[in-house]
């Protein structure tokens, strides 16, 4: 009972002074960190940050390079798929892993505009991957080749099988977006192989140092316009925008882009922690919500039918059994492909959040740094919010590229409708983890 009682008057002290916190701090210029739970001040004139992470990265990946070697057992049929990765037939999941995502990068399209033999490469590691990062048809593979893969050979037209290269963009990005949203997450860990050698210390030291870098830049990048040179810069970023939106998926990384722009900047001047006391939040949300396809109730229906929590296994089971009853051969492959294409839009719909999730949560942090920077004054920092939401207004009203503006209307809504639902997300955790703390 003394125990309960001690903590009992802990918990009441930790609550006392964590509630003038919540009032003191924003009015020292510092601003919530949901990441580390605390009050952060920001001077970014006083900021360093190394050009590179090797002091953290390195060891590790050649610790990856140089013990990856406990993958498969015995001989192996034929090594195609080994050779397209350039790994050993007994190389383990994080080297095949690794070695995919440096080939990725190494030959992606956005890389070698017009390159067919980069293309065939870019293709080519991406089956590989297909084939050895899945345990039982590695296994298939291993023991009779090819081969055994090929199913009765029907052209792979005729089913509408998910882009491999939409995974990639998904898992790796394009490095034309790198000065806006850095290395991704999935990217960091596709690069170890998934490995978990990486401390939660340094996976945190590793996203201040990205989000540190995206702030000086971002800082550069709307100080001509926080000068009052408004029409020539928007005129540079209308530019930047089109040539943002010819990578792999770019317009649609530039929406998510631009809209947690606009919304850290609303945040930031709608709230009392910045002192300027414009529109609430809460009333951007709102307009934001009403202009959006969610805002309808039947594409609403459309997009909770569609975009549900399907678990993969569920679809499988549920297909497998359509599949059994199958009276012939090639309804049997439908079915199979049916199923394959559906469990590979649930994982695409998947990695499309989490990217987005991590875009917004990482902008939002950048901006913070950018907004609450107290090297300079109050004016100036209104003015940089400004700036950041004009730019992701102009990000957002962005016309799709001819590829985008027809066909696949059902995919240009979920990364709208996925990108507000992770930017609204990112938005309700920054508020709660803030609250939280003023409670406790």
């Amino acid at each position: 009972m003394l125990g309960g009682a001690v903590k009992g008057v802990v918990d009441i002290k930790r609550g006392v002074e964590a509630v003038p916190a919540s009032i003191s701090a924003p009015k020292k210029g510092k601003w919530w960190n949901e990441a580390t739970s605390s009050w952060v001040y920001t001077d970014m004139s006083k900021i360093e940050v190394p050009d590179n992470d090797d002091d953290i990265l390195g060891g590790i990946e050649n610790d990856l390079d140089n013990n990856s070697s406990n993958g498969a057992t015995g001989q192996v049929k034929e090594t195609y798929y080994y050779d397209s990765l350039g790994v050993e037939p007994n190389a383990d999941a994080h080297k095949i892993k690794r070695q995919y995502y440096l080939m990725a990068r190494k030959f992606h399209p956005d890389k070698n505009p017009g390159d067919d033999a980069a293309a065939e490469k870019f293709k080519m590691a991406a089956e590989a991957y297909q084939v050895l990062s899945d345990p039982e048809l590695r296994a298939k593979y291993d023991k009779g080749g090819r081969e055994v893969l090929s199913g009765d050979k029907t052209s792979a037209a005729d089913y509408d099988k998910p882009d491999p290269s939409l995974l990639l963009a998904f898992l790796f990005g394009s490095d034309r977006f790198n000065s806006y949203v850095g290395r991704l997450a999935t990217s960091t860990s596709a690069m170890l192989g998934d490995t978990t050698k990486l401390s939660a210390e340094d996976a945190r030291t590793l996203q201040e140092r990205r989000c540190t870098r995206l702030a000086l830049t971002l800082i550069s990048r709307i100080e001509p316009w926080v000068d009052m040179n408004f029409k020539e810069t928007e005129d540079i970023w209308k530019v930047q925008a089109e040539e943002l939106k010819k990578a792999s998926y770019g317009w649609e990384l530039l929406r998510v882009i631009g809209l947690a722009y606009e919304l850290a900047a609303a945040q930031f001047l709608g709230s009392s922690d910045s002192g300027l006391g414009l529109p609430s939040i809460g009333k951007w949300a709102k307009g934001k919500l009403a202009g959006t396809r969610m805002a309808g109730s039947k594409e609403k229906n459309k997009w909770e039918t569609q975009t549900a929590k399907m678990d993969i296994v569920m679809i499988q089971s549920k297909y497998q059994k359509f599949i059994e009853s199958a009276t012939s051969n090639v309804e049997k492959l439908k079915l199979q492909r049916e199923m394959e294409t559906t469990a590979a839009n649930v994982m695409m719909r998947m990695i499309w959040h989490t990217t987005s999730v991590d875009i917004s949560r990482t902008i939002h942090e950048t901006c913070q740094m950018v907004f609450f920077d107290q090297s300079v004054d109050k004016k100036t920092r209104e003015m940089r919010a400004k700036a950041v939401k004009r730019l992701g207004r102009m990000f957002q009203e962005c016309s799709p590229p001819p590829s985008a503006e027809g066909g696949k209307t059902d995919a240009k809504m979920l990364f709208e409708e996925a990108a507000m639902a992770a930017t609204l997300e990112t938005m309700k955790r920054k508020d709660e983890s803030k609250q939280g703390a003023s409670s406790t």
